[in-house]
């Protein structure tokens, strides 16, 4: 005698839900993220053999224009956040700037990537960024139309600040032809 076989019986999946949430999260990634901000000025940056990367944290970057304005960026928040309370914000009160102004300023500057710094204020933002991390790397990237002068005075404020270990920013040159 055989056996009857009895009717497979299948099940069926709606994917309607699961490809609406993931849509949602697609969107909400999308929106929600934050891309990198552009730089004040263009840099076009000369180039070398170096292979050596720079760090992606822990870095203070002084900038060189091609017309030799000074630019500074820090890329912790902390960091950011001490330089603005013992150098900018000094300042603002000074100047006479009401507290809901300076803490605007704070919370603008706490998102900036750099700003622009005065020749002679270099040193002191510098070192206001050493003493707020102890193991802060810092980094020169300069424009291949910036004057010697300009960089030899960044190089001179690191060696009279005790910092004699720093990286140059360089474009990787391309070998062959």
């Amino acid at each position: 005698m055989s056996k009857i076989k009895s009717k497979r019986i299948g099940f069926r999946i709606d994917m309607t839900l699961m490809v609406d949430v993931a849509f949602l999260l697609l969107t909400f990634f999308m929106l929600t993220t934050k891309f990198r901000p552009p730089e004040p000025v263009k840099v076009d940056i000369p180039s070398s053999h170096s292979e050596q990367k720079v760090p992606e944290s822990g870095i203070l970057t002084v900038t060189i224009s091609g017309d030799n304005a000074y630019f500074m960026g820090v890329s912790s928040q902390p960091d950011r956040v001490a330089l603005f309370e013992r150098v900018i914000g000094p300042k603002l009160k000074a100047s006479g700037a009401d507290p809901a102004a300076v803490e605007d300023s704070l919370q603008h500057f706490k998102l900036a990537e750099s700003f622009p710094v005065d020749r002679g204020e270099i040193e002191r933002f510098v070192m206001t960024a050493r003493v707020s991390n102890q193991k802060i790397r810092p980094v020169v990237k300069a424009d291949m139309s910036a004057d010697f002068e300009a960089v030899d005075h960044v190089l001179k404020v690191f060696k009279e600040s005790n910092i004699l270990t720093f990286n140059l920013v360089t474009a990787l040159e391309k070998e062959g032809g």
